[in-house]
């Protein structure tokens, strides 16, 4: 099965639980035999992709440069995941 995670956190990005869950998560789903792609933000340095442990992953910046509050900077954040699982989806097909 082909599999599509969207996720403001992944390591190296680690602000609370969610990133080490779906780290967790997508690794154990490879070695169950799926195919495991994430979507995240991208801080730093960070690739702007990767395989990590088999893991695919993108990761998009966040233009909003100084955002008026949390709700504005990840709702311009998920649009710019939206926009790159949208052309995912369109390349890999069957997700």
């Amino acid at each position: 099965m082909k599999i599509l995670m969207l996720t403001w956190e992944y390591p190296p990005r680690i602000v609370g639980g969610i990133s080490r869950v779906v780290y967790d998560l997508s690794c154990r789903l490879i070695k169950d035999g799926h195919e495991v792609t994430v979507v995240t933000y991208r801080e730093g340095n960070a690739p702007y992709f990767e395989v990590d442990k088999g893991v695919k992953v993108y990761r998009v910046d966040n233009y909003m440069i100084n955002p008026n509050n949390f709700i504005d900077w990840i709702m311009q954040l998920n649009f710019n995941m939206i926009a790159k699982a949208s052309e995912i989806i369109s390349k890999e097909r069957k997700i």
